[in-house]
């Protein structure tokens, strides 16, 4: 392509033709045109250049971003994925505690069923054993081996003496009675400990 200076620096030949003056006028008009256009086409050409790398920069931004948002997508389908597996792993752990739990509950339970069954079973073994106990006892105390016979304690008193007779009897009689009382409140007594004692092993039990 022709310059503003290969225009300007171009010589025709003299001779029959046209006509001088014209020519150089014509050619330093041309000149002048031409410079401007070769100007602006060279601007162009930068502007094109840089256009070309700017686009160039964007296509390499583009890949870029593609490549980016490829692994995004991916990352979020493992992640996705990863978490969809830990959570089925928790749920059969917890499934699996749960279960643990309620066999262990149920265990437990019927262990202190047992143990309730077998207190009460023994309360009520001792309970007879001591009301058996406490009926020998007051017949026991009913039979002939604790009667005090008033013909003896008449004995002991003195014929001088006649009106004290009666002090004597009752003095026995209240003996005898005494006697008997004493010995089933203590029955009663031993019975009421072992019923208590009983009693509060069955409550601490529930108590757990």
């Amino acid at each position: 392509m022709l310059t503003p200076i290969d225009v300007q620096a171009k010589i025709f030949k003299s001779g029959m033709g046209y006509s001088k003056a014209d020519v150089d006028s014509f050619l330093t008009n041309l000149y002048a045109d031409y410079g401007t256009l070769y100007r602006e086409n060279m601007e162009l050409k930068d502007k094109t250049n840089l256009l070309n790398e700017s686009l160039n920069r964007y296509k390499d931004i583009e890949k870029s971003l593609q490549k980016a948002l490829v692994l995004a997508e991916t990352t979020s389908e493992e992640t996705i994925a990863s978490a969809k597996t830990n959570a089925a792993v928790i749920e059969q752990e917890a499934r699996v505690k749960a279960e643990a739990i309620v066999a262990d509950a149920k265990q437990e339970l019927e262990n202190i069923r047992s143990m309730t069954v077998e207190l009460v079973q023994k309360y009520e073994s001792y309970k007879s054993q001591y009301k058996a106990l406490a009926s020998a006892q007051m017949e026991l105390l009913s039979s002939d081996a604790f009667n005090i016979e008033l013909t003896k304690v008449d004995s002991l008193v003195v014929s001088e003496a006649p009106a004290a007779k009666p002090v004597y009897q009752e003095a026995a009689a209240q003996v005898a009675a005494n006697a008997a009382k004493e010995a089933e409140d203590d029955m009663d007594e031993t019975v009421s400990m072992e019923d208590d004692t009983m009693i509060k092993d069955i409550a601490s039990i529930f108590e757990k």
